[in-house]
């Protein structure tokens, strides 16, 4: 229940109880102009500002040239940017949608991502399969089977939908606010902040996401 009252202040309470009790120090991990860059693509992408992405792409292809993510990142947002021109969009890579199953007994964030994912992907919930895939990238911002399969999603629904703008979703902002969540628990302030402040972009005057990004900017702050 995302938007429990009583669950979200219980939560808050205990949080500022143990920062009060030990102190946390932020331990977001550095974030290099690579992945600072891929991040501001990704998130410029799903909100379909594919100029802006692009520079960040091209931005991260510099850090790193011939970098196998970057140069998809560029190749595909370049596509749709062609498509939104009327042009025609090339096909890409296919991703394996095969998922080993029995993950559930102490599945890991990135596989249950990965399982929900291809499960969306065949029912052809696009958006939502999109969702799931970039979430784990968030858990493993390197890897490949992710990356292809996030950005076919993103491809299927430039197809399917001609360039009119995403809708936003409960979806969205539910995985956003789970984002943040679980980074607080392992006190990444900063990152959490990063995926509040998100949610509250997807859901402006919020309390919940309000509450969460006033929290945790006083983990940092302290």
């Amino acid at each position: 229940m995302p938007e429990d009252r009583e669950a979200t202040i219980a939560y808050w309470n205990e949080r500022r109880a143990l920062h009060d009790q030990q102190a946390p120090v932020d331990s977001t991990p550095l974030e290099s102009a690579y992945d600072r860059s891929m991040r501001l693509g990704y998130d410029e992408t799903q909100a379909r500002d594919y100029q802006s992405a692009l520079i960040n792409f091209r931005r991260a292809l510099a850090e790193r040239p011939s970098d196998y993510y970057a140069t998809q990142a560029v190749r595909n947002v370049t596509a749709y940017i062609a498509g939104e021109k009327g042009q025609s969009l090339p096909s890409l890579e296919a991703a394996d949608l095969t998922v080993a199953s029995g993950h559930y007994s102490g599945e890991s964030a990135y596989y249950r991502y990965m399982r929900l994912g291809y499960a969306a992907a065949k029912e052809r919930q696009f958006s939502q399969a999109a969702d799931y895939f970039r979430s784990a990238l968030y858990e493993r911002p390197d890897d490949r089977m992710a990356t292809i399969a996030y950005w076919n999603q993103k491809h299927a629904l430039i197809s399917s939908s001609a360039g009119t703008p995403a809708k936003v979703d409960a979806a969205t902002y539910d995985r956003l606010m789970r984002l943040g969540y679980d980074a607080t628990q392992r006190q990444h302030f900063q990152q959490a902040l990063n995926h509040f402040e998100a949610a509250l972009r997807v859901k402006p005057g919020d309390a919940y996401a309000e509450q969460a990004v006033r929290n945790v900017s006083s983990y940092l702050q302290r």
